[in-house]
């Protein structure tokens, strides 16, 4: 299963940054629609215990993780055919 935020992500946000298109404090307040989302989960009896999603965290403020290695998969000599 794929991360649900991978590392394009958070390149996109850190390129927003840099060419002033928001700040890092901009990024730190929920959007208004996620900060709907978790009022409407309050005291509506279809959600007995509240907002229970992800918990909102500025993805720009997190360290970059390193990009995935390429891995190459050994050849068994079984799979190759007989004259190679």
């Amino acid at each position: 299963m794929q991360k649900l935020f991978d590392i394009s992500v958070i390149k996109t946000l850190k390129d927003g940054i840099t060419k002033g298109r928001w700040s890092l404090e901009d990024l730190d307040e929920p959007p208004p629609g996620w900060t709907e989302c978790v009022n409407n989960t309050k005291g509506n009896p279809a959600f007995p215990q509240g907002y229970q999603g992800v918990e909102y965290k500025n993805l720009a403020r997190l360290k970059q993780p390193k990009p995935p290695q390429e891995k190459v998969e050994f050849t068994n000599p079984k799979d190759l055919p007989p004259d190679f």
